[in-house]
């Protein structure tokens, strides 16, 4: 700073401030005389400060400059004080509070007091063009055009909306809430692009944005509708305020509700329960700070060098917990195709040479293997897919319904290649259709993706193989079961031929009526049948029968069941429905025959709704048939 700009303040000329600071202010009014000294008291102006700075030795002083004084922005001093100390520097602290008149007045402060150099934390408006002094700004956003002569060092809100999501969805947590502040843009940012990545919108019922009155008041009560598990809070305070609220409410945390805080604090160690939260390494990054600016100060690196970002990370606590309504049962991992389904109702199935009008078309995610995998999902079961899409919509909407329905996407590859396989159903008025397939991306689902994911089936109870992939992934998995100690339940759809060795390492096959005499050719009857698959090592033969029911036999039981009473709109997806149902029902360490009649209820519920992954049951409506299943189940073949 200079009499120039101290003149400029005082709107007089450079030689008025001369004279006033000479004493040769005679021919001066009182008035300018007074203006010119509040400026120069205020802006601690050092008359020929450039000259005697560049001519003394350093200050081993360094200024700090904060605009808000937030609990990380206290983090960050505590920690820039003790590195600049451990360096033999000490610290002047100026609080701009956000205001551009205070930064630009605490730096030409700084400046006269010839400190060697000088940090900023988060200021919302830009530095001062620079002088010889040497800077670094901490920033919570990355800046993509900074200034060559500021150090940035910068770590992301929006990567702090992101983390919090993205460990809530890896939870199973579908419906998360957002309170935050009005100033919180870029935390919100990083929730929607989270939800963004698995194909999916959160409700905007879900997120508010508002003051602290305003989220006491209204924000909770808004966001805590139907169905929200888990809550991402701005900050600490907003959490204890949720935490008051939710006791009020007579629910609890986490057991009812699952909260994270977007910012960490010291005290989320000591409420209870201790908070989980998004941590800024706010030491990492003080220590950075002071030895980029020691880098710059010394000379042994240019400031646009000096540059760094730094991640933040997920601190768990104990507010957070899997949204569960039931006991989860073991682990059930899906290898199976995945069609985009089009549904084509028409009068009846077309013969040879037949053309029939339709009056409906629809499109629907698909597969037999996306199918059982989100059955098991909307019965809460802990379900894996691996699986293979084409790079396209149908792909991303199979995807989106896989992730809606709570199954681990960990091993779906999107193709670039090829597109997603496709399934063409005619459904006549009596609900039994017909189905044409297009393999597409499914043709490869081989043994080197089964492989490259190989560690999903790790502690799995089950494994569901459909035959629409080919035989050689099939055998492949199996092998792979065998060696985990996997049981395999498999469907032998879209197959007249098996061979012998597949079956020996099936512990529940489950074929319909067509399929078990395409395999088992001749003029035998089930039961004959059934036999000859359990001859050939199968644990467990289920042949279901369609709106006769199924038939059960292993070592210990042969039975029939009967179908469950329900009017039938589309039995698309009633094998699936029963598949996915019974490995949910086994997975939690129910009996086979328990099994087969919450499959059966299922199943039963399915034919009642258009289409197949849309008509899956979820737990809640299968709950409605409790009391049947049980009467069901205790009912004598």
């Amino acid at each position: 700073m200079n009499i120039k700009d101290i003149a400029k303040l005082c709107g007089v000329s450079p030689s008025t401030v001369s004279k006033i600071l000479h004493n040769k202010d005679s021919d001066i009014s009182v008035e300018t005389r007074k203006k010119v000294l509040e400026i120069i008291k205020e802006y601690q102006y050092v008359p020929y400060s450039k000259v005697i700075n560049s001519a003394a030795p350093k200050t081993n002083i360094l200024g700090v400059m904060i605009s808000q004084n937030t609990y990380e922005a206290q983090e960050l001093l505590y920690t820039i004080e003790a590195a600049a100390a451990g360096k033999g520097y000490s610290v002047i602290l100026c609080n701009t509070e956000g205001e551009k008149d205070k930064l630009l007045r605490y730096y030409r402060i700084l400046e006269n007091k010839g400190i060697d150099g000088i940090i900023s934390i988060c200021q919302e408006t830009e530095l001062p063009e620079s002088g010889k002094v040497p800077r670094v700004r901490i920033l919570d956003r990355s800046m993509e055009c900074g200034n060559n002569d500021t150090a940035d060092i910068c770590f992301e809100m929006r990567e702090a909306g992101y983390a919090a999501a993205n460990y809530l969805l890896e939870k199973g947590h579908r419906k998360i809430a957002c309170l935050l502040r009005e100033n919180d843009a870029d935390i919100q940012a990083g929730f929607l692009l989270a939800y963004k990545e698995r194909f999916i919108s959160p409700d905007k019922g879900w997120m508010f944005l508002g003051t602290d009155e305003d989220i006491r008041n209204m924000g909770i009560a808004r966001c805590l509708g139907e169905g929200v598990t888990a809550v991402i809070c701005a900050d600490l305070e907003i959490g204890m305020i949720l935490y008051e609220k939710l006791r009020e409410r007579g629910d609890t945390v986490p057991n009812k509700i699952s909260v994270v805080s977007a910012r960490d604090h010291r005290l989320a160690e000591k409420i209870y329960p201790r908070m989980t939260a998004v941590g800024i390494p706010t030491k990492e990054i003080g220590e950075a700070a002071v030895d980029a600016l020691m880098e710059i100060i010394e000379g042994r690196k240019p400031a646009y060098e000096c540059k760094r970002g730094f991640g933040l990370k997920i601190q768990e606590r104990g507010s957070v917990r899997k949204p569960a309504n039931h006991v989860q049962g073991g682990k059930i991992v899906v290898v199976g195709s995945m069609n985009m389904d089009c549904m084509i109702s028409t009068s009846h199935i077309p013969t040879g040479g037949e053309t029939v009008r339709s009056g409906n078309i629809v499109s629907l995610p698909g597969g037999k293997g996306a199918n059982q995998a989100v059955g098991a999902g909307r019965l809460e079961g802990l379900v894996y897919m691996i699986g293979r899409l084409g790079n396209d919509g149908d792909g991303k909407e199979i995807y989106n319904s896989l992730v809606n329905s709570g199954v681990h996407t960990d091993g779906v590859v999107f193709d670039e290649n090829i597109p997603t396989g496709k399934a063409y159903i005619n459904v006549p008025p009596d609900g039994e259709s017909t189905i044409v397939i297009y393999g597409g991306a499914n043709e490869k689902l081989d043994r080197s993706q089964v492989r490259q994911y190989a560690q999903l089936l790790d502690d799995a109870a089950y494994c569901l193989l459909t035959l629409e992939i080919a035989e050689e992934t099939v055998e492949y998995t199996i092998q792979k079961c065998k060696m985990k100690n996997v049981k395999v339940i498999l469907k032998p759809s879209s197959v007249e031929k098996m061979k012998d060795s597949l079956f020996q390492n099936i512990d529940y096959f489950i074929p319909n009526e067509k399929e078990v005499k395409q395999l088992i050719p001749g003029n035998t009857t089930i039961e004959e049948k059934a036999d000859i698959l359990l001859e050939k090592g199968v644990k467990n033969v289920i042949i279901t029968l369609g709106h006769k029911g199924c038939y059960l036999k292993n070592a210990e039981h042969e039975r029939y069941f009967p179908a469950a009473d329900f009017y039938p709109l589309d039995t698309t997806g009633a094998a699936d429905a029963f598949i996915s149902a019974l490995a949910v029902a086994l997975s939690e360490g129910h009996e086979v025959i328990y099994a087969v009649g919450f499959a059966t209820f299922a199943a039963g519920i399915s034919i009642t709704r258009q289409g197949v992954q849309p008509a899956m049951v979820d737990r809640k409506g299968l709950a409605l048939y409790q009391e049947e299943i049980n009467a069901f189940c205790r009912r004598e073949a």
